[in-house]
């Protein structure tokens, strides 16, 4: 039976075909006409990180679909039962230090009797930019220890030294495996074919991921605050910055795939 994970994975493309027409049009327009150059590569600019944001809300929801469609809530991970139960008792701990015994407890029926999860538990907070932190809480709902982490130095790291032709080869590839590895639940796919290791010392530095992030959120605050109105960046730049994007996504697709169908157990 096909998952919504595939169907999520399957549809990426077409979500991006905005920013690629964009970027078509820039390319066009970069030598005849530098004001529209100008205004596309800074629509490209906040457009990029508002598909990143989609993309975090639209994993999430394909993820719950299909847990809910294959387990029973005893047989989520112990990260889901939490971040599940948690809506009901709020997010700040108790002083006299009953929140965990509540917790337990609220699990412990839920196991018992039943029913579907909803997907807003497990996203950081509603129009919330896709900042590490907000990435970071996201995955962590779902058992992901600092995805960040894992990321580090792993195959997704070599985009920042490769060629803009390697880069859309490992694109290529990077899709062909997660459509032949979504397509079942539990998802069999694995974190070590991108060389994600499944633990690791947590890294006291920003990790280049991290930095990358921050400085697209960063730029685009400046754009659609009305901060900066000159465009400093060159469509060249901007298409390898969606494909960092579009690729960053396959991991992370893939990380919390992974680790799904290592912590459940189905019936």
């Amino acid at each position: 039976m096909s998952t919504y994970l595939l169907d999520f994975v399957e549809q990426l493309d077409e979500k991006w075909k905005e920013v690629d027409t964009l970027l078509n049009e820039a390319k066009k327009h970069e030598e005849s006409n530098s004001e529209l150059y100008n205004a596309l590569c800074r629509s490209i600019t906040v457009l990029i990180v508002a598909h990143l944001e989609g993309f975090t809300k639209d994993l999430v929801k394909a993820i719950v679909r299909d847990v809910n469609q294959e387990l029973a809530f005893g047989n989520l991970s112990i990260a889901m039962q939490r971040t599940y139960c948690r809506k009901y008792l709020g997010e700040q701990h108790e002083v006299n230090g009953n929140y965990e015994s509540k917790l337990k407890k609220l699990i412990e029926k839920f196991c018992e009797v039943g029913g579907k999860i909803s997907h807003e538990p497990f996203l950081k907070s509603s129009n919330k930019n896709p900042k590490p932190d907000v990435i970071k809480t996201i995955f962590e709902n779902f058992g992901v220890n600092d995805v960040f982490t894992k990321l580090h130095k792993s195959t997704l790291d070599e985009v920042f030294s490769e060629s803009d032709k390697e880069l859309e080869n490992k694109i290529s590839v990077s899709k062909q495996y997660l459509k032949a590895s979504t397509n079942n639940f539990p998802y069999p796919c694995t974190k070590e074919a991108l060389g994600i290791q499944t633990s690791k010392n947590k890294s006291k530095e920003r990790t280049l991921w991290q930095v990358f992030l921050d400085e697209i959120n960063q730029k685009r605050h400046e754009v659609a605050h009305g901060n900066d109105f000159e465009n400093g960046e060159s469509v060249n730049v901007l298409e390898s910055r969606k494909n960092k994007i579009v690729y960053l996504q396959l991991g992370l697709v893939q990380l919390i795939a992974s680790t799904i169908s290592d912590k459940v157990e189905v019936s």
